[in-house]
């Protein structure tokens, strides 16, 4: 067994301990050396270890654990983008699993190979009942590393062919498993990142945050951990980025870019951290990033788009985000590209365009049924039924939205619904609502430190003061918010650069204006049309 300490798995100890004594092992103590190895990263010395343990376990008669480290052989080498060692591997233990003095043990781990494999060939269809019969196979040998990586591949199949109700109650079986502790750590790694990673590319962020937890503490008690921190920190930082703790969830991706190996892991850190530094207002740096992301293969839509919007290039973001939607299948990626195109579409003042995105997006939210992906699709159709001039419509899928944002408990998504509701209540007339709306939306958005949405939401605010008196100038606008606030003539002067009798200039026109006979009443005007806020 490996090095414990308080619950705490030594890998790296036992790794050493092993190695320094590799050519006396027996085929128990080869296995462990492959396990450790592969746990630190060594994976030439756990293909050496696994492939002279199975070789071992052969020669004393032990057919069910020497297809164990085969299986690992070939997973493992698979893991790692090398298919054609570990299909070669795979065969193997198909050869071997025909022999006469197979086991219940080898009858379960042939039929996980035929149900992986018919998945890995895209045929989830097929996949399906074939997982069911590795569930049943392993079930009768009692081996639960078997029956966890059989039931999470049943999952994953059943989420492929879109029946998901069913998807998600296996893969929380394969959660309760471990969470029993009947999952050796082996399996144990790979389960939880599948099973995460499944959740997230569907939505379902609430199970995903639960899980998110548990895997890191798993991470945390494995001393040495190489495979599984990189995914793990990255799950965690998506989780983190959804719960509005920006500076947590960046220094989680920037450290899995900088020590991460597996190419498809860093360059969806890579993704992550273009992320997080667009909605912090560092297009520079979101830029570099990305960069990074696409140069290792990583789509880097709709983040790219978002930049483009956020630097008033909507051509681009639109050109952009009508090539990610041909070619988006990931549910969750399908959804918040949809999204976006909602968004850079109303910005271009294409509502039919803008309307028929938020379709295909409720379409999406339909056919998974997760909180969040209810939540993206309320939001835009509330969006567009604002731009449609539909504010009463509007109201109603935007306070569904907010109330989904606020269960899972995501402020940024909150604040950006609540600017949208802000103008949804101007447009129907109450302006100290309005008022109301955009002062929440902005403590949360400053205390993000939101900055391209913050410019968005000012200039909201703007056309709604600018609706309230029409009339008005920028600088008499400017002079009526100081009025209001009582200051005098001459302060004013001070404040705005121009001279006493300029200022007393422009404190007349607006009287006349605003149809007011002082400034007090100028003030109320103010206030009661939402100047005064500035």
């Amino acid at each position: 067994m490996a090095l414990r300490d308080a619950g705490v798995v030594d890998w790296t100890g036992r790794f050493e301990q092993l190695a320094a004594h590799e050519a006396a092992l027996g085929g128990d103590e080869l296995d462990e050396l492959g396990q450790a190895a592969w746990f630190v990263g060594r994976d030439d010395v756990s293909v050496r270890a696994w492939e002279r343990a199975h070789l071992r376990y052969l020669d004393d008669g032990d057919l069910a654990s020497a297809v164990r480290c085969v299986f690992w052989l070939g997973f493992t080498l698979s893991e790692h983008g090398d298919a054609v060692r570990g299909g070669a591997w795979m065969g193997r233990l198909m050869e071997l699993c025909e022999r006469a003095d197979a086991t219940p043990a080898t009858d379960a781990a042939r039929a996980l190979c035929v149900a992986a494999g018919a998945f890995a060939r895209g045929d989830a269809e097929a996949s399906v009942p074939l997982f069911r019969t590795a569930i049943e196979r392993a079930d009768a040998a009692a081996d639960a590393d078997a029956l966890a990586l059989a039931t999470m591949g049943r999952g994953r199949a059943l989420l492929a062919v879109g029946r998901v109700e069913e998807a998600f109650a296996e893969l929380d079986r394969v959660m309760l498993l471990i969470a029993d502790g009947r999952v050796s750590d082996r399996a144990a790694g790979p389960a939880y990142c599948a099973v995460i990673a499944s959740l997230l590319g569907r939505g379902d962020v609430e199970r995903a945050r639960v899980w998110t937890r548990e895997l890191g503490d798993w991470c945390d008690a494995q001393r040495g951990l190489e495979p599984f921190r990189g995914e793990c920190t990255l799950h965690r930082a998506s989780v983190l980025q959804l719960g509005g703790e920006w500076e947590a969830a960046t220094a989680a991706a920037e450290l899995v870019c900088a020590t991460e190996k597996r190419t498809e892991t860093l360059a969806n850190a890579w993704y992550r951290a273009a992320d997080l530094h667009r909605v912090a207002g560092r297009p520079a740096a979101a830029h570099d990033a990305l960069r990074r992301a696409a140069a290792l293969g990583r789509e880097v839509q709709p983040t790219l788009a978002l930049l483009h919007r956020d630097a008033g290039d909507l051509s681009s973001a639109w050109a952009g985000l009508q090539a990610a939607r041909a070619t988006a299948v990931q549910p969750a990626v399908r959804a918040e590209v949809l999204a976006a195109a909602t968004r850079v579409a109303l910005d271009r003042g294409r509502v039919a365009e803008a309307d028929a995105a938020a379709h295909e997006l409720a379409a999406c939210a339909a056919s998974f049924d997760t909180l969040y992906l209810r939540a993206l699709s309320a939001r835009a159709h509330g969006e567009v039924a604002l731009a449609d001039g539909r504010p009463a419509d509007a109201l109603t899928a935007l306070r569904t939205a907010w109330a989904a944002w606020r269960r899972l408990d995501a402020p940024y998504d909150a604040a950006l619904t609540r600017i949208s509701i802000a103008t949804a209540i101007r447009d129907i007339g109450d302006a100290d609502g309005a008022e109301l709306e955009f002062d929440a939306a902005r403590g949360v958005l400053e205390g993000l430190g939101a900055i391209p949405d913050l410019a968005r939401l000012e200039r909201a605010v703007a056309a709604t003061a600018a609706v309230a008196d029409p009339g008005l100038s920028r600088r008499e606008r400017e002079v009526l918010v100081l009025v209001s606030r009582g200051w005098s003539n001459r302060r004013i002067a001070e404040h705005l650069f121009l001279s006493e009798r300029t200022v007393a200039r422009h404190v007349g026109s607006i009287l006349a204006k605003l149809g007011v006979p002082s400034r007090s009443a100028a003030t109320a005007y103010a206030f009661e049309h939402g100047v005064a806020a500035g």
